[in-house]
């Protein structure tokens, strides 16, 4: 069950995330503010979020079984309070690398949807 928790979260996450990006608005802003890496083909961007709604899910199954919490409501606490590491890396973002603090906004929004959708779920089968 655990690893089909892990499975469900990262897929359902996924979802979530290519759909917020889906929305116009949200589209446009990002197309208008990101410069994408030449050359890397749409299936590895893909599967790179992908994976890392992977590794966000078995972080957080690794921390919920290390505590013995259980449960969609501990889970998505967890989740949400794991958003911070996204808000730190985007700050640094904004201050260093000169991203638009409004596409920074729309990445920190998917991050704490994902990390909140992952606790919830994982929760659920632990």
């Amino acid at each position: 069950m655990f690893i089909l928790g892990i499975a469900i979260a990262t897929v359902v996450s996924f979802i979530a995330s290519a759909a917020l990006y889906a929305v116009p608005p949200v589209s446009a802003l990002v197309t208008r503010t990101s410069t994408p890496r030449p050359g890397l083909p749409v299936a590895v961007q893909m599967a790179s979020v992908l994976l890392r709604s992977l590794l966000a899910s078995c972080l957080v199954a690794g921390l919920m079984a290390a505590a013995g919490w259980q449960g969609a409501a501990s889970g998505a606490a967890l989740g949400l309070a794991l958003s911070v590491l996204p808000l730190i890396l985007l700050m640094g973002g904004i201050v260093h690398e000169n991203t638009a603090p409004s596409a920074a906004a729309v990445h920190l929004l998917d991050w704490v949807i994902k990390l909140t959708i992952i606790g919830a779920l994982v929760g659920l089968s632990i």
